[in-house]
């Protein structure tokens, strides 16, 4: 791998360093975007509601239907995880969560303070927290093999090209990274306590809960017994003795 990174000359190497950053930028704009806030407004039109769930429904049809492998076999003669298909991914889906972020709109509903206090303070110290969860795994070079930087091995696919993560967190849940997210919307909600901030976490969460399943069936499809066992092993998806 190292020999690959020197071999990169010129514009090459200029490209792997705008990518990355972009890329482990990008990384961070849905946490940003938590962070920040969504939009609320109590005289906002009620039709911003429905606005804001086909923006969302539309950000994440595209965020499925790229993941699938008839849809990776179509456009990249490749059903397997490639790093050219990553960066493709991971392009588009940074793309589309910042407009999203961008052109929602403000909804209607409840807020129940706002502005500096020490609920505020503590629903950013579990956001912390929870990022602090979500990149257990993490060092920049690792990140840079889930994004897949070029001249960085590929991590994180659902097929037998990496290797399968079981240990740390994950032999706690299967999927560690959704639950510490799922932590984050919620530690969110401390901090902007709002229909605007609730809407768009009850999205994300709901994402989760069906994707996972979609993400299984491609698990087992790829790895067989090998993920099969790692499921006896680890019962639990997200919540342990809940689900």
């Amino acid at each position: 791998m190292q020999n690959l990174v020197e071999r990169m000359g010129g514009t090459n190497t200029l490209y792997k360093r705008a990518y990355m950053l972009f890329a482990l930028l990008g990384l961070m704009s849905v946490s940003a975007s938590f962070i920040l806030g969504f939009r609320f407004d109590p005289a906002a039109p009620a039709g911003n509601y429905l606005y804001d769930i086909e923006l969302y429904v539309v950000f994440i049809a595209v965020h499925i239907l790229m993941t699938m492998p008839a849809f990776k076999r179509v456009v990249y003669r490749d059903p397997a995880g490639t790093p050219a298909e990553r960066r493709i991914y991971v392009a588009v889906s940074i793309i589309t969560w910042l407009a999203v972020y961008w052109l929602h709109k403000p909804v209607p509903g409840f807020g129940l303070w706002a502005g500096p206090g020490w609920m505020v303070f503590l629903g950013l110290c579990g956001i912390l927290l929870a990022l602090v969860a979500f990149f257990e795994f993490a060092t920049i070079d690792r990140l840079c093999m889930l994004v897949a930087v070029p001249g960085y091995e590929l991590s994180h696919t659902t097929g037998v090209e990496t290797p399968l993560m079981t240990e740390g967190s994950y032999s706690d849940v299967r999927h560690p990274m959704y639950r510490a997210f799922f932590y984050l919307a919620a530690s969110s909600l401390i901090m902007h306590p709002n229909t605007g901030q609730l809407l768009f976490a009850l999205m994300v969460w709901l994402s989760f809960i069906v994707f996972i399943p979609f993400e299984e069936r491609q698990l087992i499809k790829a790895r067989g017994a090998q993920y099969l066992e790692y499921q006896q092993r680890v019962p639990y998806r997200v919540f342990r003795g809940i689900w």
